[in-house]
């Protein structure tokens, strides 16, 4: 432990305890688990590398984890189409499994085989064949004391030109009736890995349990993606549905340019991506990795080759184009180090916690829980190259005392910054660039931890909403710390409506028939308590909101599926007109119970939810009998038949119709019918009978 003259003199290097005139804020809760994650890797490929895919040198520097080593754990190789060629990668493997010990994953990818080379669909009568090539791969590797962890199925079926191709039909066929066949020796099975991650190669796997079965492990590439690609090509709401784990299994940013660029000015255009003159910078892997992680739930990222002039150790350029300096080669690059902040400290086995994704504008963060439950890792990102930030950190249910610092940016190279004080589980951190131009950078805080004593979750107001009943979807329950207690999922911590619970970080506005909870994002959620008074079936409807046609949400209860995907209707332009919506019937179980809202496609307002034992939705309130409060002026007597009657509000809009042959009927089901109080005129459908209705609520 530093002296506080230490710290305070280390501080002036990249932090500072005193809160400044403005820091944005990262709250971490420890207790709020996400996916496990894999690691971090890269490729060899010594046919397409000239056999100077990774000596043993560059394998300590990428494998290994002290100062100056970059902390990869994940190799991925080829399987070559000719068997003679399986040896190509054997000693790579070797001597990545030497440095990354016991946290080694070698994983392979075939580009094409014997039943199918370069722009060509394989025939299903060569599918056994083709196990039995990948099986011939995974016994060859075993042999060699390099054992594979995975076997993906095919490289990117969607740039096929230069490799096999695969249709969706195909995968999905192949998938449900040959991948089981390639778990020989206990490897995983990893899917086709789309080069744009398109969704479209996947659902109709993952819509179906028996093949879904079949895979371990969904791979995805990321070209097709830049900075400014939108946040929705991470997000796979489906693929979050199925908890299928994820892996980023290739890609580099641009291959123009050195590995050691910051921010360069020069011509950019790979795969997907149009030439351009285009700012290469170092700090786009750290964002699309935060996007990966964070977003998309990936649980392993792979860039392309390991060395390589735009890669993570520097090399020579092959097409000479590139003047790279003598003393650079061999050397970690600065992709090198930004991936370094998230290999070195985030180890396999460790999980991904929660953590505020998005402070402040420019600014990213987010947080892993070590695997023996020890040590918490946040890694925060300034992506604004003008101007350095200060965020405070607040930790929840861990006990960590110190921080220990380290930045990479223009200047700096996985600096260790020395210890930080965390006092009463917050710490304010300066984003310190260094002696640099631009001020761009990536922080990576590593605390030692204890436990904190969890505390528990509670419903909103201390009472278990009530099922038969309405739950008003801004009521949610009170965050708790500790595995279980959370309870909402929220991509930022604003409150954009801030009308309601405004300490909480779920965006909560007027609407509805109150508060409803609105700018909602997939992959959000919120959970209540709930107490189903009778064991039965109960129709469930929403009241709801969108601008958009793509809107959508599902329920569960207590983590199993209850109300599937479904679509919102468009509503209304500005989201403040909402409409019931049927959601169907349930089966519930008397008892308490957790039910979770989940947002799987962007910007649906949810104002409430309601459980009824029919469909009209009249259930009496629980424990009380029919006590309408309504104040009624009669301007006609009822023939003693039954009446459909209208009720209108003061514009003369109609908002329900109920059907009822006693005068004394009319007051209970015009409340039961509305949804906020207010003045009605109810007319009888025959017409002439009207009756004027205030109704309070």
């Amino acid at each position: 432990m530093k002296s506080m003259g230490e710290i305070l003199k280390v501080a002036a290097c990249g932090f500072v305890f005193a809160a400044p005139v403005f820091a944005s804020t990262v709250t971490v809760n420890v207790g709020e688990e996400h996916q496990v994650i894999r690691g971090f890797g890269g490729m060899v490929h010594n046919e397409w590398q000239g056999g100077g895919g990774l000596s043993e040198a560059d394998a300590k520097l990428a494998f290994g984890t002290g100062d100056g080593q970059i902390g990869l754990n994940t190799l991925r190789i080829p399987v070559y189409a000719n068997s003679n060629s399986f040896n190509k990668e054997v000693n790579a493997a070797k001597y990545a499994k030497k440095y990354a010990g016991d946290d080694f994953i070698l994983y392979a990818t075939p580009w094409t085989s014997p039943y199918a080379g370069a722009n060509q669909h394989m025939s299903s009568s060569n599918y056994q064949k083709y196990v039995d090539h990948l099986n011939s791969f995974n016994d060859y590797m075993k042999n060699q004391g390099v054992p594979l962890y995975a076997i993906s199925i095919s490289n990117e079926p969607d740039w096929c030109g230069e490799w096999a191709c695969w249709s969706a039909d195909e995968i999905y066929n192949f998938t449900k009736g040959y991948a089981d066949k390639m778990r020989k020796n206990g490897v995983k099975v990893i899917s086709t890995e789309s080069f744009r991650y398109d969704k479209n190669l996947y659902n109709k796997v993952l819509n179906d349990a028996n093949a879904l079965k079949n895979w371990d492990i969904l791979g995805a590439h990321f070209y097709a993606s830049d900075r400014r690609t939108g946040d929705n090509f991470f997000q796979y709401s489906l693929a979050d549905q199925k908890g299928v784990e994820r892996w980023m299994t290739e890609h580099y940013t641009e291959s123009q340019g050195s590995g050691n660029y910051w921010r360069t000015i020069t011509n950019t255009g790979d795969q997907a991506n149009a030439n351009k003159r285009d700012t290469v910078n170092a700090m786009d892997v750290a964002y699309e990795m935060h996007r990966g992680l964070v977003l998309g739930n990936f649980s392993q990222y792979t860039w392309w080759y390991i060395r390589r002039c735009y890669g993570l150790i520097m090399e020579k350029d092959f097409g000479n184009k590139l003047q790279v300096p003598q003393n650079e080669i061999g050397k970690v690059s600065k992709r090198g180090y930004v991936m370094s902040q998230f290999a070195r400290f985030i180890r396999p086995g460790a999980i991904r916690v929660g953590a505020t994704a998005n402070p402040e504008k420019e600014v990213f963060a987010s947080a892993y829980r070590s695997k023996d439950g020890d040590s918490v890792i946040v890694v925060l990102i300034n992506r604004d190259y003008k101007n350095g930030k200060t965020v405070t950190v607040n930790v929840k249910g861990a006990d960590v005392q110190t921080f220990h610092m380290y930045t990479t940016s223009q200047a700096k190279n996985a600096k260790d910054e020395g210890e930080i004080e965390v006092k009463d589980g917050s710490v304010t951190v300066t984003m310190d660039a260094g002696n640099s131009e631009f001020k761009d950078c990536i922080v990576t805080l590593v605390g030692v931890s204890t436990p904190a004593d969890p505390v528990p979750r509670k419903p909103y107001g201390d009472k278990a909403a009530e099922i038969p009943g309405k739950i008003e979807a801004e009521n949610f329950d009170v965050m708790g710390s500790g595995k279980g207690n959370i309870t909402y999922k929220d991509l930022d911590s604003e409150n954009k409506g801030g009308k309601y619970r405004e300490d909480d970080g779920v965006d909560i506005e007027e609407g509805g028939d109150n508060f409803a909870i609105g700018y909602t994002q997939a992959g959000e959620w919120l959970e209540y308590t709930v107490n189903v008074k009778a064991d039965g079936d109960y129709f469930v409807t929403a009241h709801v909101s969108s601008g958009n046609e793509t809107s959508a949400f599902s329920l569960s209860l207590d983590d199993k599926e209850l109300v599937a995907e479904t679509k919102a209707p468009k509503t209304g332009e500005d989201w403040k007109t909402y409409q019931d919506l049927s959601l169907g019937k349930v089966k519930l179980t008397k008892g308490e119970h957790i039910l979770r809202l989940s947002i799987t496609s962007d910007y649906v307002n949810v104002d409430w939810l309601r459980f009824s034992t029919n469909e009209n939705g009249d259930d009496p309130k629980p424990g009380s009998k029919d006590t309408t409060d309504v104040a009624i002026k009669m301007n006609f007597r009822m023939a003693n038949v039954a009446e459909t009657f209208g009720i209108y509000d003061v514009n003369g809009m109609l908002v329900g119709k109920f059907e009822t042959m006693n005068k004394a009927d009319v007051a209970r089901m015009t409340k039961k019918v509305v949804r906020q109080g207010g003045v009605y005129i109810v007319k009888s459908l025959r017409g002439g009978k009207a009756y004027r209705i205030s109704v309070v609520k």
